[in-house]
């Protein structure tokens, strides 16, 4: 009897499924030279405090928050203060602890107060964060 001499041959959707993981460990391996190289890692946060909505909540008001950071550094324990004002007169405070505001990202929270934001100057800041 004679044996059969024909070679093993590789699937041709092995080969397609071997490159396409090379490509995208290629793409990855990129990515991450990318940002080591060029990322932002020690650029300082930069929050912008915006308003997003008032609504009454219960006997007072909550206003709706968006805490923006615009660089690529990341915030932790980012406090937020919210000031009612009648003129030059403080009419009452809120603040707000944000646990965790990543680099180019946005994080959403709430300031209650006992009077209707919509009567007064609503004055929104960052007040500090720590290092992660």
């Amino acid at each position: 009897m004679a044996k059969s001499t024909m070679a093993a041959r590789t699937p041709l959707l092995e080969w397609i499924a071997s490159g396409l993981g090379l490509v995208l460990l290629l793409v990855l391996i990129g990515v991450i030279g990318r940002e080591a190289l060029t990322g932002e890692t020690d650029a300082l946060p930069a929050i912008e405090i915006r308003a997003t909505s008032v609504a009454k909540a219960g006997s007072g008001y909550v206003v709706g928050i968006e805490a923006v950071n615009l660089s690529g550094g990341t915030a932790a324990s980012v406090e937020v203060e919210g000031v009612l004002s009648d003129g030059a007169a403080a009419v009452e405070t809120s603040s707000v602890t944000l646990d965790y505001v990543p680099g180019h990202s946005t994080r959403s929270g709430g300031l209650f107060f006992r009077e209707d934001p919509r009567r007064h100057t609503l004055q929104l800041r960052a007040l500090g964060f720590q290092t992660p």
